[in-house]
């Protein structure tokens, strides 16, 4: 049987994830560290467990504007495709089912189109996480160790990041025209996804853009509260730097949606306890966010799958 060069590289980074976590935890308890204790404070907990609705509610309302051209969702059935979605991808590396997910929704003369607008939703949370990312480094004061070349460099670094992200944003604002510039011939069906990037107006691409900011925002927020219902005591400034850069890691590092959560972990603890907080509490924080946006509204989205007409 043959297995794919992708397929080993995702398993190996979430098995070199799940190392590295048992890792620090092995080395807490080697320096006589207790685990912190297994009462997480209740309001902040449940304050980043009432944010999820709004999280999903974000990426509905993204997608619906994405496919307005397209055909005339609710919110209800907009709801229903994203959560279906997210339910196909957790078995799919790097969540491509989602795709397939949310476009069993549309009617058929549309799905080529929809594929589409759900990479343009994808560009548009990954240009949202950069653009954060960017500003927390050049706001971030204290970097972890494998960055200490970056910090040197602070200065030339978040120009280059500047410039990056602006030449990206200018891409993705122009997808339609840049679309038109490649041609497959020899594959109709994958000249009609590409040609479909010019459906999108700029307006419901800034209105995407704009959507995903304010949910990245959200991921942030939940991640500083579920840190806090952990033990762990950060300032604003301190969480929002060093949250926003570990999702710009998270976000290109290849793996499978069930193996995130180490993932997660793993870049939490390079990125948060350098700041303070044990590494138990790290993980837990981290682990209750991606049960709480993810394994949740994924079960949610296997039953509406299920059981839900179109």
């Amino acid at each position: 049987m043959r297995i794919k060069t992708g397929t080993v590289l995702r398993w190996a980074v979430a098995a070199l994830s799940l190392a590295f976590i048992g890792w620090k935890v092995y080395a807490q308890l080697s320096d006589g560290e207790p685990f912190a204790a297994c009462r997480p404070a209740v309001v902040p907990l449940l304050a980043a467990v009432a944010l999820m609705p709004l999280n999903w509610l974000l990426e509905t309302r993204k997608w619906q504007a994405l496919t307005s051209n397209l055909q005339q969702l609710t919110l209800w059935q907009s709801l229903k495709s994203v959560l279906s979605g997210l339910a196909v991808s957790m078995l799919t590396p790097n969540r491509v089912g989602d795709f397939a997910g949310r476009i069993a929704w549309l009617k058929p003369e549309n799905r080529t189109a929809g594929a589409m607008s759900a990479f343009v939703g994808s560009c548009a949370q990954m240009i949202a996480i950069a653009l954060l990312g960017t500003l927390a480094f050049c706001m971030q004061p204290v970097l972890p160790d494998f960055l200490e070349w970056f910090g040197r460099h602070s200065a030339l670094t978040a120009a280059v990041l500047v410039v990056l992200a602006t030449a990206v944003c200018g891409a993705y604002f122009f997808i339609g025209a840049l679309a038109t510039r490649f041609r497959f011939s020899r594959w109709p069906w994958l000249e009609r996804f590409v040609q479909a990037a010019g459906q999108h107006t700029k307006t419901q691409l800034a209105v995407a853009l704009i959507i995903s900011i304010c949910r990245t925002a959200v991921f942030i927020f939940q991640l500083h509260l579920l840190l806090q219902a952990a033990g762990v005591e950060l300032t604003t400034a301190e969480a929002f730097c060093s949250i926003a850069l570990m999702y710009c890691f998270v976000s290109v590092i290849p793996s499978f949606a069930l193996a995130e959560w180490g993932v997660r972990g793993s870049m939490a603890l390079l990125f948060i306890a350098p700041l303070g907080g044990q590494p138990t509490q790290i993980v837990a924080a981290t682990v209750a966010l991606w049960l709480v946006n993810v394994a949740m509204p994924a079960s949610i989205g296997a039953v509406t799958t299920m059981f839900s007409r179109r």
